[in-house]
């Protein structure tokens, strides 16, 4: 779903964001909520290094930090799982799309 509006000008909120994780013909999705004063391809540059909690994502996707690595299911279009258990800079490599779904502006 794309945004009707995206104002260049915004100062400080949050972003909704959609990150895509695929491999091979296996995907799943994280949502998450950045906030502060950032905008457009600032907000894109996601990297699994910053974060350790997705509260929203239709592949399981956890961080252990008793092993430093993180788990998830993908899933293909047949919804046979695929179970994955890398680095953050496996991580890194499997993310194909970073979109930005909505922004808010944040109310003081």
């Amino acid at each position: 779903m794309m945004m009707k509006k995206y104002d260049p000008n915004i100062k400080n909120g949050i972003h909704t964001v959609k990150i895509t994780l695929q491999l091979f013909d296996y995907v799943g999705h994280i949502i998450n909520k950045i906030g502060g004063n950032c905008k457009g391809k600032t907000i894109l540059d996601y990297d699994f290094e910053c974060e350790c909690e997705f509260p929203d994502n239709d592949c399981e996707l956890e961080y252990h930090e008793d092993g430093d690595y993180f788990s998830c299911v993908l899933r293909n279009e047949k919804g046979d799982p695929l179970e994955c258990e890398n680095d953050a800079q496996e991580m890194n490599n499997m993310i194909v799309a970073v979109e930005i779904l909505d922004y808010q502006e944040k109310v003081d």
